[in-house]
This record gives C-alpha cells, sequence and structure tokens, in this order.
C-alpha cells in the first residue's frame, strides 16, 4: 500500500478519535485529561498531515513544523497523565526536548539535510518521552483504578518500544525516503494508528474509573469534615471487629462529643458551628495512626476504632485529641472560640465483642464524662461481652473500602 496513502488514513482516524475524545471533555468539565489527550490526537494527526504533505508544501512546514507538532503531542499525553496522577503539570524536561527537535529538525532539513539524522532524532525523543509516560503510570495508584491505568502504561511501553526499535532499524539500515513505497513504512503507520485507538480507549477507561473512584469516596464521607460518614465508618469498623474475632488481637473505641455545641451554634450561628467542626476534625486527624479508623458519627459526635490497641493506650490517644481539640480553637469574627469535647473509651472483650456493645459500652463512658463536668476522657466499666453479632446485618457492605487518609 502507499505510505502517503496509509498517512492520511491515519491522520482521518486519529483527527476523529481526538475531537471524540475532546467532545466527552467538554460535556464532562471534570475530565480533564481526556482534554488533553485528545489535544495531542489533533496534533498527531496534523504532524503526519505535515509529512503527508512532503514535496507540496515546503519543507519547513513538512519537516520542521510537522515534526515538532508530533513532539508536542507527546507533552499534551504527559499532561494527561499528571492530571490523572494529581500532579503539577510543569514539564521542562518535555519542553527543552521540543525546543531541541525543533532546532534539530530545522538543521538536517534546511542546513544539513539528512533524512537517517531526523529519523533518528525523532524515534530517540518519541522513546524517552514514550517511557516517561509509563513511568508515571507506574506509581502509587488506589487499587480500584489500577487496571485502566496499567492497561494504559502497557500502552505507552508498547509505543516507547516501537520508537526504540525504528530508532535501531534506521541507524543500521538507512531509509530511502519518507514517502517511499515500503511495507515496513506502511506497517509501521498502520500499528500508530492501532496504539492511538487502544490509547483513546485506555483514557477513557481511566476517566470512568477515577471518576466511579472518585464518587465512591464522595459516598463515603463526610462533606464537611471529609471524615468517613458514619454508615462507612461501621462498614469498616464490622470488617476490623471481624478481624480480630477470628484471629484474635486487640482494638478499642472511642466515641467524643463536643461540649457545649448547641449553645455555640446559638450564640454564633451555624457557619460558625461548621467553622468549629472542620477544626475539630482536623485535630482529630492530626492525633491519629493510618491504621485508625476515624469518622462522624452523627452531628457533633465523632467515633475512632484503633487496631492492636488496648484500653490503657486507648486512653492515652483519646487524651492526646482532647489536649489538641481544646489548643485549637477558632476565630470567628474577631473572637476566639474556645472548644472542648467529651470522650468515652471502650475496649474489644472488656466491654464487648461487637461493634454494637462497644459503641453503648463508650457510649455510656462519653455521658459519664459529660456528667462529670466535661473535657474530659473516661474509660468504660468492664461489663459482661454482648454475644458475637455483625452490624453488616444491618448495614450494607460497599463496593469501595476507603480508610482514614493521612
Amino acid at each position: 500500500m502507499d505510505t502517503r496513502t496509509v498517512i492520511v488514513v491515519m491522520l482521518a482516524q486519529v483527527s476523529l478519535l481526538g475531537m471524540l475524545a475532546i467532545f466527552f471533555a467538554a460535556r464532562q468539565r471534570s475530565a480533564r485529561a481526556t482534554m488533553q489527550w485528545g489535544t495531542g490526537l489533533l496534533m498527531v494527526a496534523m504532524g503526519y498531515g505535515g509529512l503527508a504533505s512532503r514535496d507540496v508544501l515546503p519543507g519547513f512546514l513538512s519537516i520542521t513544523v510537522a515534526n515538532t507538532l508530533l513532539m508536542g503531542a507527546n507533552l499534551f499525553f504527559y499532561r494527561a497523565v499528571r492530571i490523572f496522577a494529581g500532579k503539577p503539570l510543569d514539564d521542562p524536561l518535555g519542553l527543552a526536548a521540543l525546543a531541541g527537535t525543533a532546532i534539530l529538525m530545522y538543521v538536517f532539513s534546511e542546513v544539513v539535510p539528512n533524512l537517517q539524522a531526523r529519523v533518528l532524532v525523532v524515534s530517540a525523543v518519541s522513546t524517552v518521552l514514550f517511557a516517561r509516560n509509563a513511568l508515571e503510570l507506574g506509581g502509587e495508584f488506589p487499587a480500584e483504578v489500577r487496571p485502566s491505568h496499567n492497561y494504559m502504561r502497557a500502552v505507552y511501553w508498547i509505543v516507547a518500544g516501537l520508537m526504540a526499535m525504528r530508532f535501531g532499524a534506521t541507524l543500521f539500515q538507512p531509509t530511502a525516503g519518507l514517502m517511499a513505497p515500503s511495507a515496513t513504512q506502511s506497517v509501521f503507520f498502520l500499528v500508530i494508528l492501532l496504539i492511538a485507538t487502544a490509547g483513546t480507549f485506555g483514557n477513557f477507561w481511566m476517566e470512568v474509573q477515577c471518576l466511579h473512584f472518585e464518587l465512591a469516596r464522595q459516598a463515603a464521607r463526610d462533606s464537611l469534615t471529609g471524615m468517613l460518614n458514619r454508615r462507612s465508618f461501621l462498614v469498616e469498623s464490622e470488617r476490623e471487629l471481624a478481624r480480630v474475632r477470628r484471629g484474635g488481637g486487640i482494638v478499642s473505641l472511642a466515641m467524643f462529643d463536643l461540649d457545649h455545641f448547641k449553645d455555640l451554634n446559638d450564640a454564633h450561628g451555624h457557619p460558625a458551628g461548621d467553622e468549629v467542626l472542620r477544626s475539630v476534625a482536623a485535630s482529630m486527624q492530626a492525633s491519629i495512626r493510618q491504621p485508625d479508623i476515624l469518622g462522624r458519627y452523627g452531628g457533633e459526635e465523632f467515633a475512632l476504632l484503633m487496631p492492636d490497641t488496648d484500653a490503657d493506650m486507648a486512653m492515652r490517644v483519646a487524651e492526646r485529641i482532647r489536649a489538641a481539640v481544646q489548643m485549637g480553637g477558632v476565630e470567628w469574627n474577631g473572637r476566639r472560640l474556645s472548644i472542648t469535647i467529651s470522650g468515652g473509651v471502650a475496649a474489644f472483650a472488656s466491654h464487648g465483642v461487637t461493634g454494637d456493645a462497644l459503641v453503648a459500652a463508650a457510649d455510656a463512658a462519653l455521658y459519664e464524662a459529660k456528667r462529670a463536668g466535661r473535657n474530659r476522657v473516661l474509660q468504660a466499666a468492664a461489663g459482661r461481652a454482648a454475644p458475637a453479632a455483625s452490624l453488616s446485618d444491618t448495614h450494607a457492605t460497599p463496593k469501595v473500602s476507603i480508610r482514614n487518609p493521612q
């Protein structure tokens, strides 16, 4: 097949894929990565369109500009990857590679014409940039989005390998001409088309998985404090308690409640109350360990499950949280609002073996702390363990498990 015809077919298909990606991103405003991917595909189409115009357009346009567009597309693909990774979009290496490619294309087309050198430069730079994308996708991502990320990583490695093979083939067997009839050239451009299609599918897959993960995360968390909501806290706690019941171990639960929160709301308004709740949540988050499960249990009440923690250690953790909250405070309309909390602690087996039993015991200690003057933490009185029932009997388990973030 004529190489120029293959390129024209490829750029038409890649253009359609790019426009589809941009249309999707425009309709789904959160799809910023897909917008970058679609822009990159359109640059690929324009670049190969310039290459197909060889001997029709001036060499500066069909060689220097066309190859620079192809390299520029890599920068947009990299930006898409960085968006998925939640990282800054600054790319000094990519910009340097783009500028270097443009200069070398001009030199080897206008000053010292050399097709082999141009192919070597484009192949080498492309290998590095595509490998960089693959490496970026090898970082730590949530398990829920890892399949699509691994798929896209494989696509980038395949493209990097293809470009490396082209570099080696050109190094040892210079091409007669980019547009010269050649089965190898035709296969190369057809493979590029297949990879563009596979990459577009992969990018859409990543967007869908990330959107699903974010929706699940939002459903599991309290919108005001960012903590697990009550339902998610109970699900996570039941999983931990089931693990302890099966394999043995220790776990403790602390319940906290803000002191005089209704009075604060009445005196300063609900916006002030919301700010206080956010401040308390931040103080708690900063005072616990990564394995601990922290949630907003309801209103101004919070719950903390501490794996591998006995009652004495749990009391020390709870006291640390109480002190951190008291030291925090909130500035509101030029006044400092003091905040205190009361807490109760219960331990697995000593105060119960089910979530319901532990919550009841910790709540009883919490209200005893309230009656004793507030701004203190008390341990539940030892009692007979409750029967081994499961919270999951009344709380369905969601598909996504999201622990306390650090």
